[in-house]
């Protein structure tokens, strides 16, 4: 590619030219990415709990000790050019230091005293090297993409090029950052079939997206609490959804994936590690019977309409399905279901529902009058069931298949023993839960989702804590769900593409693992979030890992990574530098890249993250913002032509990739059968945002 203005800068240099040293902080169910440099320790506010250290992009020569001991206030060895896993266990909450050492590759932990003034964390941008694009026309090679005389539109500036000895001249668009997209002029290229390889996926957050029916906002004696709202329910429902149909098909989206919209236990627990608010189950990851929509989010007739209208605007629905564990008990729901391990203070209120914190409490507090040795909790789920540390219940264990995640029951979905369902879950009013002879756990779960796709259509699923269920209960799942889709099409006299499941492996990330041999066609890509900093600031920085993904999916053809740049056990890109141009060049290398995608709703108009209090990742379950100033106004018609580019050539993420040289700037062309693109970068703009 000829720059006609170009210059060659190195942008905030440092000995580490092309590493980027990334630490990632997890627990069983959460993760944040952090960028690692030598100049100034990193602090993080961690509460008590397990954590596993994962520490890339160390270059040079070295290798940890096998038998290293994690000492807090030491320097710990760390692999060169491979990962390095270290566990640690935080015993107080506070702020911990993460020291890196750059010339002696070591890392030390500690903990930092209390600071008198809060400082907000500012991530420090990635340092790469990158072409810079001054304004002007731009020459790109196309090899051989195109024949000479082809006529190509950029769809960014709408501009018509004619391709001349292999070339073309062009001038990127304004607020482009640099980039070009390029297909032939319309008429020119047949529309190719949709291909999940594809798919473009808006994750929606059902009660944090948009409210449109206020009457149900407090179902079940559910109440707000009067402060931040960190997790109560807010109001979005199924209607709200259908309500921004057509802003969703805007994206260029293929699919929506919905969170749980299945009855939720009723009541709260207390949430962070300080119990400084209550915590409800908004989210849908706490159930209570898999068989009934939650009321908050609205009723059957609310689904059936949201799946038909997405399906007129060629948009496939998704449920997320949960098979490891229901919600926990809570005081709602131990009194509505009268299982008597509850001795109730005086000062009580006549609905448990309604209780607070007294002086010198927290929303923890209600547990100290639960009695958790009575022999009565078999009246809950009870030992068959799942597993918990309840009297007669079996114990959870310590690996994938057996523990307990954030102390939710774990169901016991390998056992072969015949169950009969709790009797307060068959009395629950307007279940569809049946007693059935010699069905085991795994059967009642597989029946009570499946059913969703037999009665209302649904094209597939998200499944959630992929690696704590035993593979043949996913085949059975898939299995039974490709055959309830098949009998709904064939009594609704339908067609279409077999019945589509992704899974979430925590920390997966862009390879063929033998997940995909238990009936998963797609997996969650975690891999994809950590490149982002870099390719936000060069685009350029995606070729080794567009190069990758690409290849692997031409190696393997059952294989499918779903990439991120947000989510709601990680965190908002948005909320990593604040910046509107990392933003949009984010969404730049997200929406290109080989494999589906999935955007995190709000991530196309730079949605905030909200309040947290004492727990991190409930601010990535912000309210979406509707309301959009002037940059996140730019920012969605970026976003959206993108998608909308993304969609109109599934060569985008099922073709083949093939980078094409340029004496500077990057470019590659992406092929399926007659659909050509040609993605160029002209170098990093310098107009501003």
């Amino acid at each position: 590619m000829k720059l006609n203005k170009i210059s060659l800068v190195l942008m905030l240099v440092s000995p580490s030219l092309f590493a980027s040293p990334n630490l990632t902080i997890s627990t069983s169910t959460t993760s944040r990415d952090f960028l690692l440099t030598s100049e100034s320790p990193l602090v993080v506010p961690l509460t008590k709990a397990s954590y596993t250290l994962n520490v890339t992009g160390i270059e040079g020569s070295c290798i940890k000790p096998k038998e290293q001991k994690v000492r807090f206030s030491q320097p710990l060895a760390l692999n060169c050019d491979s990962p390095t896993e270290l566990l640690i266990k935080i015993r107080f909450n506070g702020d911990y230091a993460f020291v890196f050492d750059a010339e002696n590759k070591t890392l030390l932990i500690k903990r930092q005293p209390k600071k008198s003034t809060d400082k907000a964390f500012k991530r420090p941008l990635p340092q790469v090297q990158c072409d810079i694009y001054k304004g002007g026309e731009v020459t790109i090679n196309l090899a051989d993409t195109y024949k000479d005389g082809t006529q190509l539109k950029d769809k960014l500036s709408g501009q018509v090029v004619t391709v001349i000895q292999q070339q073309v001249t062009i001038t990127p668009a304004i607020n482009s950052g640099g980039l070009i997209l390029l297909e032939p002029l319309k008429g020119q290229f047949k529309e190719a079939k949709f291909n999940w390889r594809n798919a473009n996926i808006y994750f929606v957050m059902i009660d944090r997206f948009n409210n449109q029916d206020t009457s149900n906002d407090n179902s079940y004696g559910r109440r707000k609490d009067g402060k931040d709202e960190v997790g109560t329910f807010h109001g979005g429902d199924l209607k709200g959804v259908i309500e921004k149909l057509d802003y969703i098909k805007s994206l260029g989206t293929s699919a929506i994936w919905l969170s749980p919209i299945v009855e939720q236990v009723r009541g709260f627990v207390g949430g962070g590690n300080a119990g400084s608010f209550p915590f409800y189950s908004y989210h849908g990851y706490w159930a209570r019977d898999f068989t009934k929509i939650d009321a908050n989010f609205g009723n059957e007739n609310d689904l059936k309409r949201l799946v038909e209208e997405a399906h007129k605007r060629g948009i496939k629905v998704l449920l997320d399905v949960v098979i490891n564990h229901p919600g926990y008990a809570t005081l709602t729901d131990l009194q509505r279901d009268q299982i008597p391990v509850v001795n109730p203070a005086q000062s009580w209120p006549v609905q448990w529902r309604d209780w607070q914190p007294n002086t010198g409490q927290n929303w923890h507090s209600f547990n100290d009058n639960i009695d958790y040795d009575n022999a009565a909790w078999s009246q809950w789920w009870g030992g068959d069931w799942v597993r918990a540390s309840l009297p007669n219940y079996p114990k959870p264990g310590s690996n994938d298949l057996t523990l307990s995640l954030a102390g939710l029951p774990d169901f016991i979905t390998e056992s072969t023993k015949s169950v009969t369902p709790p009797q307060w879950l068959l009395n629950n009013p307007g279940t569809r839960v049946i007693s059935h002879d010699n069905y085991t756990v795994a059967d009642y779960l597989i029946e009570w989702q499946t059913d969703w796709v037999k009665r209302f259509g649904i094209d597939g699923y998200r499944i959630d804590t992929v690696k704590h269920v035993s593979g043949d209960v996913w085949m059975r799942l898939k299995e039974a769900a490709t055959k309830s889709l098949n009998d709904w099409r064939e009594e609704n006299d339908e067609t279409g593409q077999p019945f589509w499941m992704m899974g979430e492996v925590w920390g997966h990330s862009a390879y063929r693992s033998p997940y995909y041999d238990d009936g998963f066609d797609a997996l969650l890509n975690f891999d994809m979030q950590k490149k982002m900093d870099e390719g936000a600031l060069c685009f350029s920085k995606m070729a080794d890992t567009y190069q990758n993904y690409a290849d692997t999916l031409k190696e393997k053809p059952d294989f499918n990574p779903v990439s991120y740049m947000s989510s709601h056990d990680t965190e908002l890109f948005f909320g990593r530098f604040k910046s509107f141009e990392m933003q949009r060049n984010a969404a730049s290398a997200l929406l290109l890249s080989p494999g589906a995608v999935q955007v995190y709703y709000g991530d196309e108009v730079a949605r905030n993250i909200g309040a947290y209090a004492d727990d991190f990742h409930q601010g990535t379950r912000s309210d979406m913002n509707w309301s959009l100033d002037a940059n996140r106004q730019k920012l969605l018609k970026h976003w959206q032509t993108l998608g909308q580019f993304r969609q109109a050539h599934p060569a985008i993420g099922a073709g083949t990739h093939k980078e094409i040289k340029q004496k500077n700037g990057y470019a590659f062309s992406r092929t399926l059968g007659g659909d050509k693109v040609v993605v160029a970068f002209a170098g990093k703009s310098t107009e501003p945002y």
